[in-house]
């Protein structure tokens, strides 16, 4: 893991959420060989996290039609 010289990680991971207006966005990524859950009470607050702490990351939806796959991939 690198640091970048403004104290941001400087790495490449897939970080995987899904949003619902009321229920807030709940998030799965792959750190240190590690899984990670976090939660937020807005995109917007993990959109902030997500640009501030992983600015090199993708960040992909979870929807319907990409769950399964997903879920067999053991992405989530």
């Amino acid at each position: 893991m690198a640091i970048s010289s403004h104290g941001l990680i400087d790495m490449n991971i897939n970080i995987y959420y899904e949003s619902d207006p009321i229920m807030g966005v709940n998030v799965t990524y792959d750190l240190n060989e590690k899984r990670h859950y976090d939660f937020f009470s807005s995109l917007y607050l993990f959109n902030v996290w997500a640009s501030s702490e992983f600015h090199n990351s993708e960040l992909i939806e979870i929807t319907n039609s990409n769950y399964p796959l997903l879920v067999q991939q053991g992405k989530i």
